[in-house]
């Protein structure tokens, strides 16, 4: 769940699952005479609409904090849980087509390498073997398809790093919106061959407006947008008092243009 503030001490509660399908928008025009465009194109783009499903559940039930105030994704749930929320997803994306299942996995686990310095005790052995595992998954999917013309090349490891940071690219792009964060950030890691060499996309926003600089797209401009649920108050005495406000809440769509920068 993200928990965006908003107007007037109200709170916007994002889906994961709807967080996912911006990721994706984000993405779907990527390609022009300067960056190339994903191959292939529907299973990289069904891994960046899916790579946090495994929330779905967790949020039929969402949870709140100590405090009163609703869960998001960086407060909770406990890690044993949330890496069990990632298998789910990977296993999930990994039933519509094994390569999105592929990116889900690699995603996950270039997040937990980034900071896995941070983690001790059991919880690194089992990110340690969530890890293993997706790498286990990606070497039997290029044995298995090795003399498929179009997954075979995929499946080169430069080529699977490159898919997974375009996904990052249209996570961290939805996240810097939605959460809110920072009106303006580098993405680095920005594929432009898909062989291995990357550029850093300046990002900047405001309420109307996304500009990247330089522009990955093959369009003038696009749009993208996000809804959640609009809730009239930061806390609540109780988790069902919570998930029955949630319930009641109206929904609230935000869109954005999106333009060269």
């Amino acid at each position: 769940m993200i928990i965006r503030p908003h107007a007037e001490d109200k709170l916007l509660c994002i889906n994961q699952t709807s967080h996912g399908l911006m990721a994706a928008e984000f993405c779907r025009h990527w390609g022009n005479r300067d960056f190339a465009a994903p191959t292939p194109y529907a299973p990289v783009m069904a891994g960046i609409a899916q790579h946090d499903n495994g929330w779905y559940e967790w949020e039929l039930a969402p949870q709140l904090r100590p405090d009163g105030a609703p869960m998001d994704f960086l407060h909770g749930p406990p890690p044993a849980e949330k890496l069990a929320l990632w298998q789910l997803g990977v296993e999930r994306a990994a039933a519509q087509h094994p390569y999105a299942g592929l990116l889900v996995g690699w995603h996950a686990s270039l997040l937990y390498l980034d900071g896995i310095d941070r983690i001790t005790g059991g919880e690194l052995l089992a990110v340690k073997g969530f890890i293993s595992g997706q790498e286990l998954r990606i070497a039997q999917a290029a044995y298995t398809f090795a003399a498929d013309a179009v997954l075979g090349p995929a499946l080169r490891p430069a080529v699977i790093e490159a898919h997974t940071r375009l996904l990052q690219f249209g996570d961290n792009a939805s996240l810097q919106v939605c959460m809110p964060w920072a009106r303006e950030r580098t993405l680095r890691h920005c594929p432009v061959d898909f062989q291995g060499a990357y550029a850093e996309i300046r990002m900047t926003w405001d309420d109307q407006t996304i500009r990247f600089a330089p522009w990955p797209f093959g369009v003038d401009e696009f749009s993208v947008s996000i809804h959640g649920r609009l809730l009239d108050q930061t806390t609540f005495p109780d988790t069902p008092a919570y998930q029955a406000a949630l319930d009641a809440a109206p929904y609230l769509c935000l869109t954005w243009r999106v333009v060269p920068g």
